[in-house]
């Protein structure tokens, strides 16, 4: 174990010192507590002291590994253990390990002679004896693996340069690796391919005799089928066996399972209570538990998804899926296609992906059958996007977002997501637009979160515009977002970005839906009813509130415990602007004159 900074060399220490750097390194950013590493130590034969010994070490690595100016940011304390900093070091086996996973992909591709120099670039990493200077029960473990991945690559990258027709090239390497593995049947299958080839026949079937005596002299057994054919291919000389043929690709396990989950959002506040119900529906059941998050576009479903999937994700070492599926776009995402990328990003090539929809989840049922893995599946239209990619086994786990309640995906644990609260709409808008600005005009910025209804898409344009626009005070962008966001029509992009999911949810009414969601707003007052809605609409009550149910479904109207319904006061300015370019001035004049009959009392709207 060495390490450098540029071109100094460093002094690290003891060889149990050693040791502890060498843990936390082949940890790969998994925190390591302290009764961890006296375990990998000393296992039973820990001292007394080890505790105390352990934090020396980790002291004194820590200055040896510092260079002054970012004193321990290379071992980070990290949940009562301590992790090796992300970016900071950088270790050869962590090199080594991605050149194998950029070759093994490249192989899957059929690309066999740029796979095989990233191989050798990898094995030329390698110098002297791993974890070399370090001691202790769990290094001899972890170099004896460390070896047989060594020994597993090299193999690999012979296969394929003999597959190349590399075959007198590698003679000197073949010979080499013989001698230091010679009971590895693999290797000498390979050599007496590339010594056959080399027209040395001879020599190829001499290769089998001393294998053969090896085996019986060492094990008591004979060499393998693959070994013995081999041989009696030979034998005959066999003209197919003359001449390199590639083999075809294979469905490869990834090194390191995929991590897809897209960067958790700035600016995230609130959500305990959705965030402790999500963590505890997904805690292992019987089988693969499924919460979806529904809402009105804007309320923050992906970033609460996406917080709540990082908070989660170690409990999920055979990888983390993400996909968008597209709802939004107008072009919902097929199952097949996003089967076809998760299937991919655990190593199975194009060419061996199955052409229908149901045999790629059964194959993908199957890559997963001894894997818990988390999978996020982000804006899903319908239940038939979501239900292939659902795993058959118990350990996993999925997350959904969507627009609409998916009633035919049975077993889903929902979560119904609504505006923030004040107070953490506020610290949002602080969060992003700088606490000394929107706390030095407190009362504006409770103003300015309320002109949102505290959404936080409405509340991220808040933000912005105040960054935007330094020498504005709070007071000046509530008087903007007034005009802008409750006049007759939209009238900045903030306005558009905080109206496109309205409009997206308004055009996936139907007529009837769409226009009750627009006449409902016209009246000024807070709280609808079955009546009142009837009233305006100029149909039956009990119609009236079948249409009003549908758009609590679609998220665009809020049901209160008596029977009344309300909308959110963006979502209602909406509704009024889309009233007067829909149903036009006449229209909406007789569905309030329908109202005042029906109330006995003057209504009139506030479109200023």
């Amino acid at each position: 174990v060495r390490g450098w900074r540029g071109e100094a060399e460093l002094d690290l220490g003891t060889p149990q010192q050693r040791a502890v750097l060498a843990f936390l390194l082949l940890r790969e950013g998994e925190a390591a507590s302290i009764e961890e590493i006296v375990d990998a130590l000393w296992g039973e034969r820990a001292p007394e002291s080890a505790r105390g010994i352990v934090r020396t070490y980790l002291s004194r690595l820590r200055r040896a590994l510092s260079s002054g100016e970012d004193d321990d940011h290379v071992i980070e304390s990290s949940g009562g253990g301590y992790v090796m900093s992300p970016g900071v070091a950088c270790a050869d086996w962590d090199s080594f390990c991605g050149l194998v996973r950029q070759a093994r992909a490249l192989r899957a591709l059929g690309n066999t002679a740029e796979a095989a120099d990233l191989l050798g670039d990898a094995l030329r990493l390698w110098r002297g004896t791993p974890l070399g200077g370090a001691r202790g029960d769990y290094i001899d473990r972890e170099r004896t693996r460390l070896l047989q991945s060594r020994v597993t690559v090299l193999e690999e990258r012979l296969v394929l340069d003999v597959e190349l027709g590399r075959h007198t090239e590698v003679g000197e390497d073949l010979a080499a690796a013989v001698a230091a593995e010679p009971m590895r049947e693999r290797l000498r299958e390979l050599q007496m391919i590339a010594l056959y080839r080399s027209g040395r026949q001879a020599e190829a079937l001499s290769v089998y005799d001393e294998v053969r005596r090896l085996l019986a002299a060492e094990l008591g057994i004979n060499p393998g089928a693959a070994l013995r054919t081999l041989y009696q291919r030979i034998l005959h000389a066999d003209p197919e066996l003359a001449t390199p043929v590639p083999r075809p690709a294979a469905a490869l396990t990834t090194a390191r399972p995929p991590a897809q989950l897209p960067a958790a959002p700035p600016g995230f506040v609130g959500r305990e209570t959705e965030l402790a119900g999500i963590q505890d529906m997904l805690h292992p059941t019987g089988w693969a538990p499924v919460v979806a998050i529904t809402g009105l576009g804007g309320m923050g479903k992906t970033a609460l998804a996406v917080h709540a999937a990082h908070t989660i994700r170690d409990r999920y070492p055979g990888g983390q899926f993400y996909a968008n599926l597209g709802a939004s776009s107008g072009q919902p995402t097929p199952a097949a296609a996003v089967l076809a990328a998760f299937l991919r990003a655990f190593g199975v090539p194009e060419e061996r992906l199955p052409a229908c929809v149901e045999e790629r989840a059964a194959l993908w049922r199957t890559v997963l059958a001894d894997r818990r893995v988390l999978i996020m599946l982000d804006d899903a239209n319908d239940a038939d996007q979501v239900r292939h990619l659902i795993p058959a086994t118990p350990g996993s786990a999925v997350i959904v977002t969507t627009w609409r309640h998916l009633i035919d995906l049975p077993g889903v644990r929902w979560i119904r997501l609504d505006a923030l609260s004040p107070s953490d709409a506020l610290e949002m808008l602080a969060r992003l637009a700088g606490h000394q600005r929107v706390l030095s005009e407190r009362h504006a910025a409770v103003e300015l979160v309320e002109l949102c209804s505290h959404q936080p898409l409405a509340v991220r344009v808040a933000a912005d515009l105040l960054q935007t626009r330094p020498h504005w005070t709070v007071r000046q962008a509530c008087r903007h977002l007034r005009d802008v966001l409750y006049g007759l029509a939209a009238a900045d992009h903030g306005c558009t970005l905080i109206e496109a999911p309205l409009l997206l949810a308004h055009d996936r009414l139907d007529a009837q839906q769409a226009a009750a969601f627009r006449l409902a707003a016209l009246p000024d007052h807070e709280d609808l009813t079955a009546e009142s809605a009837g009233a305006l609409l100029g149909v039956p009550s009990p119609q009236a509130h079948r249409l009003l149910e549908s758009l609590v479904d679609a998220n665009l109207l809020l049901a209160g415990a008596d029977g009344t319904y309300r909308y959110h006061n963006l979502v209602q300015a909406f509704a009024r602007r889309q009233a007067w370019t829909h149903e036009g001035g006449e229209r909406c004049d007789a569905a309030l004159s329908r109202l005042r009959v029906a109330k006995g009392a003057p209504l009139v709207p506030d479109l200023s």
